[in-house]
């Protein structure tokens, strides 16, 4: 309903979809179970100020209630927060020192998968050509969990960003325009690594974009 209601999908040109779209990167069978109740929810602080994270058991039941200042609470949101402006707001000058920098948040085997798919060179080549730059204008938060040793949790999270440029035949083929705010729900995987929180994997879910107007009478 939320969908239809504040947005319409759309399904962006072949590359793309690797950057912009309903993509699985690096999801695994030992990754905690999803939240029963993701994109249920707003900001961290939640309807009435209660928390959105939970701590889970094996099933994906809850045992308990986070608080927002929790220590592995706010390192989590930390790093999802880093890393959504880092890869929401880069342009075709500073693509290649943001594709680096954004590959510093990923666990070693989910870096690894990526290079092997020649991420980095793709994504660089690929605001370049069409001459992108894109902001970051907020972002949402949804129920999210972590597992109950405390070594994974997942995030559920909404990130709304716009194009600032880009190469106006791209983005007509695209359906794509300046300064419209364009929504993606990401679904982002994390591990504890040697004290660290770090991106394991990310599922992505196809842009959504402002309903039209209706026209007026």
């Amino acid at each position: 309903m939320r969908a239809r209601r504040l947005a319409t999908r759309f399904v962006l040109p072949a590359l793309a979809v690797l950057f912009f779209s309903g993509c699985d990167f690096g999801t695994s069978a030992a990754d905690p179970p999803a939240s029963p109740a993701a994109r249920q929810g707003g900001p961290p602080t939640g309807p009435e100020n209660r928390s959105l994270w939970t701590l889970i058991g094996a099933d994906g039941e809850t045992i308990e209630t986070l608080a927002d200042d929790d220590r592995d609470v706010s390192a989590i949101r930390r790093t999802v927060v880093l890393h959504s402006g880092t890869v929401d707001g880069r342009s075709s000058a500073s693509v290649a020192e943001s594709v680096k920098k954004e590959l510093t948040f990923y666990g070693t085997e989910f870096r690894k998968s990526l290079d092997a798919q020649n991420y980095g060179t793709k994504v660089t080549a690929f605001f370049r050509d069409n001459a992108l730059a894109t902001r970051q204008r907020k972002v949402a938060w949804y129920r999210s969990t972590v597992y109950r040793d405390r070594r994974t949790a997942k995030a559920e999270m909404d990130t709304v960003f716009e194009f600032t440029a880009g190469d106006p035949a791209y983005l007509k083929k695209g359906g794509l325009a300046v300064g419209i705010p364009y929504t993606e729900h990401r679904t982002v995987n994390l591990a504890k690594r040697d004290g660290t929180w770090v991106i394991t994997g990310i599922r992505r879910t196809p842009l959504e974009r402002p309903a039209p107007k209706p026209a007026a009478r």
